[in-house]
């Protein structure tokens, strides 16, 4: 997108006013005009799922674990790992993972599914599996070390490297960062964070750059920070974190994380997350390039507790909760800023 003026006139034409039809009400289903707006409702999801790994597998968005019920009906965990067809917007089931948790680090290099840690009722993880593409069977591979467990990290992904920034242990909020070398099949640290960040938006940009943005700075998900860091690439003589322009102002209402996010039209796209305890609808982009953020229009409804995927020039949001908090949703959001005609 920073390369083209067009992409950006075309986004830039996105009105940043909420759908009436879907102000904010929890579970709205109100059909959503294309001509009007860059978000829709997609086909429900074949269950209700908070707190989900998500990733873009193929041309297939996967769930995976997360809960199934709220609180009040015992916040039940699940294997099952769904996966909807982008071509043909169908749900189909895929082999259930060999662990039951949420906040899943999920990534997916080639081929090949990966569970790289996670939350176990609360309790960081560090076992690590793998969805083989000849057989179907879930494998372990190299897990992480006990002390360096966690779940609601930001994943990245490099020919051959998965990339876990921050996360969380059963304490605390991480600033730790992993990178796992498939073919060594072995786990490194990269350079801390300036400070813990839990459930940060994150990408690669095309020349190695981490960047990660937002994040719980306590495990509780009290404390939303609006920072973003770079990590120059490989090779460069001090790579160590760079602060960039921040996601939004001190002050601003919409500071929050745990948002869904992925990078479409190569901006680094935040929408929904939570603040304040309460779940929001803000969308955000990110110019990697200009490091320049623009507001863009809300979801239609308030989400949190859920990742996205993004394929092509659309971002995925499956599940997670609404205004009421801990209670799962089997609802799939679609952003498509270049669907929605100029007003």
């Amino acid at each position: 997108m920073h390369r083209s003026l067009a992409l950006a006139a075309a986004l830039s034409a996105c009105s940043p006013e909420r759908t009436p039809a879907c102000d904010g009400a929890e579970g709205c289903d109100a059909a959503v005009d294309a001509s009007a707006t860059a978000w829709k409702l997609g086909p429900s999801l074949p269950r209700r799922a908070l707190a989900p790994g998500v990733v873009l597998f193929g041309q297939r968005v996967v769930l995976a674990g997360g809960l199934i019920t709220a609180a009040g009906e015992g916040g039940a965990p699940t294997t099952r790992v769904d996966a909807f067809d982008v071509a043909d917007e169908v749900w189909r089931p895929l082999p259930d993972a060999p662990v039951a948790w949420t906040d899943i680090d999920l990534a997916v290099i080639g081929a090949t599914l990966y569970i790289a840690g996670g939350l176990d009722s609360g309790v960081a993880r560090g076992d690590a599996y793998l969805l083989d593409p000849i057989d179907e069977q879930w494998k372990p591979f190299a897990g992480l070390d006990p002390a360096d467990a966690r779940g609601a990290a930001g994943v990245a992904t490099a020919p051959g490297r998965i990339f876990l920034i921050g996360g969380v242990s059963s304490t605390a909020a991480l600033a730790t960062c992993l990178e796992y070398d498939v073919v060594a099949d072995r786990w490194t640290h990269l350079p801390d964070l300036p400070a813990p960040r839990a459930h940060p938006a994150v990408m690669r940009r095309s020349d190695g750059a981490l960047i990660v943005a937002g994040g719980f700075a306590s495990f509780d998900t009290s404390e939303p920070r609006s920072n973003v860091w770079l990590l120059p690439p490989p090779g460069a003589e001090d790579r160590s974190w760079q602060q960039r322009a921040p996601m939004r102002p001190p002050g601003d209402p919409d500071i929050r994380s745990g948002c869904a996010y992925g990078v479409v039209l190569g901006e680094l796209v935040c929408a929904g997350g939570q603040a304040g305890g309460a779940a929001r609808n803000a969308v955000d982009s990110y110019d990697p390039y200009l490091d320049r953020w623009t507001v863009r229009e809300p979801m239609p409804v308030e989400r949190t507790g859920t990742q996205g995927a993004a394929f092509g020039a659309r971002l995925f949001v499956p599940g997670g909760a609404g205004p009421a908090a801990l209670e799962p949703t089997d609802t799939l959001y679609i952003y498509s800023p270049l669907d929605a005609a100029p007003r």
